[in-house]
């Protein structure tokens, strides 16, 4: 029970009433009682587990014991977070402890001006600060924009990391030096993550004093020890990286399938509530459209991607308000986003970095509730499952999804046709293929997903290539087997009549330029001219000879290997 966490009785109701946790979870006990006793804390534990109102209710309880009142401009805490979505989610927590706290909460992130935020800062100021690495450190280097941060940090009694494997991933290490030298060090450090790397050892030292490491698992078990530095990372992982609720699956399907498979599990999931991975951002744009098509009478089909800041949110707010739907997105939303009962996460292909998986599963089965994940594999791709257990210790059970010779055609005829109606989804598919192959080399894991074993043909099936683009990636490949459209696709129209009137005309002048050009082609083979030509090269070229002549004479002069007359007979003979 609530009871038994040491915050005051005003921070509990809230707890209580605005989040409706009626006890704490088990991270959420252990970090606060370890934070509020002065130490500083790495947490690791599974996506969904309450890590963010574990750090948020000890820093609003630290800043209220600090002081009684705290200056505007007076920093007490600062939060840093990878992303924009993650920092907005916090910063929402944050402010539900405002009717108790008389604490100001300030957001600095990207999407904006800087002057924006020092202008709030300066106006409204902020005694928590949530950010983006690279943000922060944009307003406190080199006293910018004639403002001090530097010395409203003097007053700086706690800093959260959240997501802090991935504030390492994303290359934030230059950013995270540059704050680490503005705040004191006598401050309290939380490190919150679903997993702890190796690498990030480095910031473990330079940012912390003798932390707590507090480890739950999938099950709610719960490993709590005294941190040796450099032993932090060596130890084993939790049995369960994954909370317990989450059932994970994968499917093993041919390339040319892949979609037709996807299409077959939405069929059965339609009434539930989906969150779609794909890793690029073409790739959202293609099978997302059709989605849209295929499914718009039957459940909302949202893409993420594509979109300014505001659109994304109000996107985001309006998933997060349906009952069923699908939102189809890149890996933008795999690290710290809450989504409110996500029933399944599907991932079209395994994400780039094999510790993004666990990450992406982790937007379902939240807080206790049941959720389950799919990933899609191809052949080559099947020991992926094996590799996962080995390495995150999470256990995925095979999913059959049948998809018949005659139902691949069908799909396959039916994407080709796409493109070949419209100039657009011709050169969008093209787009997304290329993308999609570069982004599969860019893979960590390059041994359970062997770029020379992918069946890159029949994979082009599944884009709807009419044609087969020219890549120096598939160089020495045997492309034979790709059956090309007997389709003139220089014709294909564009379905905007604007971009259709601007092809036609980039169409007709470069016809124009190839006239010029044969024109003065034909010109060049008049046999009259030619013979005029030869003859001017003859006398050119003779000219030239002499010239050459007369310039070895001279060099001859001046070296003194023959005399001034012999110089004036010979010239006069040339």
């Amino acid at each position: 029970m609530w009871d038994e966490v040491p915050v005051s009785v005003e921070l509990r109701r809230v707890v209580e009433d605005k989040f409706g946790f009626k006890e704490p979870t088990v991270v959420q006990k252990r970090c606060i009682a370890e934070f509020l006793s002065r130490k500083d804390v790495i947490v690791q534990a599974p996506t969904g587990s309450g890590k963010t109102l574990s750090y948020a209710l000890p820093v609003v309880e630290i800043l209220m014991k600090a002081k009684t009142v705290w200056k505007k401009e007076e920093v007490g805490a600062v939060v840093l977070v990878p992303s924009r979505e993650l920092a907005g989610q916090v910063l929402a927590v944050f402010e539900a402890f405002s009717s108790v706290a008389p604490l100001r909460v300030i957001l600095f992130v990207g999407g904006h001006k800087a002057r924006k935020d020092v202008a709030k800062f300066k106006g409204e100021g902020g005694n928590i600060v949530i950010a983006t690495p690279g943000r922060l450190q944009l307003l406190v280097d080199k006293n910018k924009f004639n403002l001090n941060l530097k010395a409203c940090l003097r007053s700086l009694e706690v800093l959260i990391l959240d997501e802090a494997d991935r504030l390492l991933d994303r290359g934030f290490s230059t950013s995270l030096s540059t704050i680490l030298d503005c705040i004191p060090k006598a401050r309290r450090t939380g490190l919150f993550s679903a997993t702890i790397p190796e690498h990030m050892e480095d910031l473990i030292k330079a940012g912390m004093r003798n932390p707590i490491r507090i480890v739950v698992g999938g099950e709610e078990q719960l490993l709590c020890s005294s941190a040796k530095l450099g032993a932090i990372c060596n130890e084993q992982p939790p049995s369960e990286t994954v909370p317990f609720s989450l059932k994970m699956y994968y499917a093993v399907v041919p390339p040319q399938a892949k979609f037709l498979a996807l299409i077959k599990f939405l069929n059965r999931h339609k009434k539930e509530k989906l969150l779609i991975f794909f890793n690029t951002c073409r790739c959202v744009d293609l099978f997302g459209s059709y989605l849209e098509k295929k499914f718009r009478n039957v459940t909302s089909v949202l893409l993420l991607h594509g979109k300014k800041q505001h659109q994304r949110q109000r996107l985001f707010d309006r998933f997060q308000s349906l009952a069923h739907g699908m939102l189809i997105t890149t890996d933008v939303l795999t690290r710290g986003v809450d989504i409110a009962d996500i029933d399944w996460v599907v991932q079209f292909d395994p994400p780039r970095m094999s510790s993004w998986f666990v990450h992406r599963c982790g937007r379902t089965a939240r807080l206790g509730k049941q959720g389950s994940a799919l990933v899609l594999l191809m052949p080559n791709e099947e020991g992926y499952a094996n590799f996962l257990t080995r390495t995150y210790n999470v256990r995925l059970r095979r999913l059959n999804i049948r998809c018949s010779e005659p139902l691949c055609l069908k799909m396959r005829d039916k994407l080709r046709a796409r493109a070949a109606k419209s100039r657009e989804m011709l050169e969008l598919g093209t787009k997304a293929f290329v993308g999609y192959i570069q982004a599969y080399l860019l893979r960590d894991c390059h041994i359970v997903c062997n770029f020379k074993e992918l069946d890159v043909v029949n994979l082009a099936y599944c884009f709807g290539l009419l044609r087969f683009p020219f890549m120096r990636e598939l160089r020495g490949r045997n492309l034979s087997a790709f059956v090309r459209s007997p389709l003139d696709t220089s014709a294909i129209p564009y379905s905007d009549p604007n971009n259709e009137q601007r092809k036609q005309s980039i169409r007709k002048q470069r016809e124009d330029v190839g006239k010029r050009v044969r024109a003065r082609w034909e010109k060049a083979k008049d046999p009259s001219k030619s013979k005029k030509s030869r003859s001017r090269s003859a006398v050119d070229a003779r000219d030239l000879e002499e010239l050459d002549n007369d310039y070895r004479l001279l060099k001859r002069l001046k070296r003194r290997k023959i005399t001034k007359a012999e110089f004036d007979e010979q010239f006069a003979a040339v």
